[in-house]
């Protein structure tokens, strides 16, 4: 069994075929910036900033029909990308215009337009947002 690698606070690992690449919070600010005002399963309204699913993966040249999203409480869940894709999902870093400490649910978490969009209003959606994320894998390559 090998251990997985220490991450720090503000980074989390992406991993797809054989390849891991490291991705900080200012590797993901350098990427676009995209905003989503709602509210969640584990917050009031709150603005988020952070990169859409759909832009990370592409620039990290990354194929996948599924992402497996883990956290640091070794939670996970496998979020399909057509639908990241389709609602315009995004990884936050930032929420209400501040960086997302751990104490708070960060530095990452998975997060819907779910005020904009009231289907994703439901258990399976709450599911799905992760939070305190350190490690995202590529799940059925194309």
């Amino acid at each position: 069994m090998t251990s997985a690698p220490v991450v720090l606070a503000d980074t989390l690992q992406l991993v797809f075929g054989k390849t891991t690449k490291t991705i900080t919070t200012e590797d993901l600010s350098h990427l676009a910036l995209s905003t989503i005002k709602t509210s969640t399963n584990f917050t009031p309204e709150a603005t988020f900033e952070g990169v859409t699913f759909t832009r990370l993966l592409k620039s990290y040249g990354v194929q996948a029909s599924q992402l497996r999203i883990f956290a640091l409480d070794d939670y996970s869940y496998t979020l399909p990308v057509a639908e990241l894709d389709k609602y315009g999902v995004i990884l936050a870093y930032k929420k209400n215009g501040k960086n997302i400490p751990v104490s708070d649910l960060g530095p990452f978490a998975v997060i819907y337009p779910r005020d904009q969009h009231p289907e994703l209003n439901n258990l399976e959606v709450n599911a799905r947002t992760v939070w305190q994320i350190n490690r995202i894998e590529a799940v059925d390559e194309r």
